[in-house]
């Protein structure tokens, strides 16, 4: 009875809220604008503070590639303080609430109480116009 109960508190919160969804109008990014040189070189990445609903984080996979995240996290994501950000080596995305750590390529979680991914919206580049939209990305 006890080795159950010890796996079961090994399990993740599947009762956990679920990240609220805050429509937004469509974003157009120059990328040949000053603000956005960080996103000249794959893996650079910029904060938006237009967009989701804590904002977003734009990030360069490669130079046709581009994702946008949402910045509330996805652990308990009504809590006050559950904003993502970029960890200062720039390797993954994390939250300083939770303590969740997520993989930049692909928003997953790699440790932490996060069992679901950061929330991704639609991207699409014309040229050195990058548009994102509020369509969520599954």
């Amino acid at each position: 009875m006890v080795l159950w109960a010890a796996i079961a508190g090994c399990q993740p919160d599947l009762q956990d809220d679920v990240i609220p969804w805050q429509p937004f109008d469509i974003i157009n990014v120059n990328l040949n604008l000053p603000e956005y040189i960080n996103l000249k070189m794959d893996g650079g990445y910029v904060y938006l503070n237009d967009g989701g609903v804590r904002g977003l984080i734009l990030y360069r996979q490669n130079p046709s590639n581009y994702i946008a995240y949402e910045r509330n996290c996805s652990f308990q994501p009504n809590t006050a303080c559950a904003t993502v950000e970029v960890h200062v080596s720039t390797l993954y995305i994390f939250c300083p609430c939770c303590s969740s750590n997520f993989d930049f390529a692909s928003g997953y979680p790699t440790s932490g109480p996060a069992w679901r991914p950061l929330r991704k919206y639609e991207t699409s580049l014309n040229g050195s116009t990058l548009t994102i939209t509020d369509q969520v990305v599954e």
